[in-house]
């Protein structure tokens, strides 16, 4: 069953050597069919593609997940984090707009800095907490495109009222390394779609990193004088117990189909709540 699993996305990447020259030459065979198709669903972040830089844009919307440590649960909902950028060739070049092709809202840390949820709003957000993922530099895919094995370089950055703009676990020289492995069982493919969007879509991809380290927080109050308060309540730094488990759709499309924008506006900047880091339930799972 592996093995036709592999040859099925052996025989998906074949027909999608549209990364490139051969996307436009699919297209324009498509053409024809167009005015009697139905008009297809925009891209999720297809917009931040240029044609002038290549053909073949190449996007993965995050649709759940769960982030995992040692009892620190934090789940991911539909739409909080996108990659996107373009695919010339097996490449992935992203938009120079700072964000290296990863697109992430902040995540409601549930019971804020205390792990416990207070009245008022939390004291009118005093004691919220928000965690928004960073890449640090461009993701990396593993082989081919479509072979949904992805490594992210990556920071969080944790953001309170009291614990300043540079409060972040993880850096530029020390970056949470994630190695996401397609783990998608043999009973539960990914599932193509060639007639939804003005492409190809790859739904149900099944992506899990563990046993990552994360290192202690930084930068967090008045020189660093909060890191401990942190580290306390995200329970790092650690080397074991960690986990990232993502359920996404991936999209190859041409550059000039456009599609939404993840710098656009259009969300509304909140993203999904996790559990309470003191209690140690669960959040979604990503598989």
């Amino acid at each position: 069953m592996k093995n036709d699993s592999r040859v099925s996305r052996r025989r998906a990447a074949t027909r999608v050597a549209v990364v490139g020259g051969a996307i436009g030459a699919s297209m324009a065979l498509l053409a024809p069919l167009a005015s009697a198709a139905p008009t297809p669903a925009p891209v999720p972040g297809g917009g931040v593609c240029d044609p002038a830089i290549a053909e073949g844009c190449l996007t993965v919307l995050v649709e759940s997940g769960t982030f995992a440590n040692n009892g620190f649960n934090l789940p991911i909902g539909l739409g909080d984090m996108i990659i996107a950028g373009n695919a010339p060739d097996d490449k992935f070049i992203p938009r120079d707009d700072g964000h290296n092709g990863v697109y992430a809202k902040p995540l409601t840390v549930p019971g804020g800095v205390l792990g416990v949820d207070l009245p008022f709003n939390n004291l009118f957000g005093l004691a919220a907490v928000t965690a928004t993922v960073e890449a640090v530099e461009v993701p990396v895919f593993n082989g081919n495109l479509f072979d949904f094995d992805m490594t992210l370089n990556t920071r969080m950055k944790i953001d309170n009222p009291f614990l300043g703009d540079n409060c972040y676990i993880g850096s530029e020289s020390n970056p949470v390394v994630l190695d996401l492995d397609l783990t998608n069982p043999d009973d539960d493919p990914v599932v193509w779609d060639y007639a939804t969007y003005p492409g190809i879509k790859a739904g149900n991809i099944q992506n899990t990193a563990t046993n990552f380290t994360l290192p202690g927080a930084t930068g967090c109050g008045p020189f660093g004088i909060l890191n401990p308060i942190v580290n306390w309540r995200a329970k790092v730094p650690a080397e074991s117990g960690t986990s990232l488990k993502t359920k996404s759709s991936g999209f190859l499309t041409e550059s000039a189909a456009g599609g939404t924008d993840p710098l656009d506006g259009s969300d509304d900047g909140n993203g999904s709540s996790g559990s309470s880091g003191s209690s140690g339930s669960s959040g979604s799972s990503g598989s």
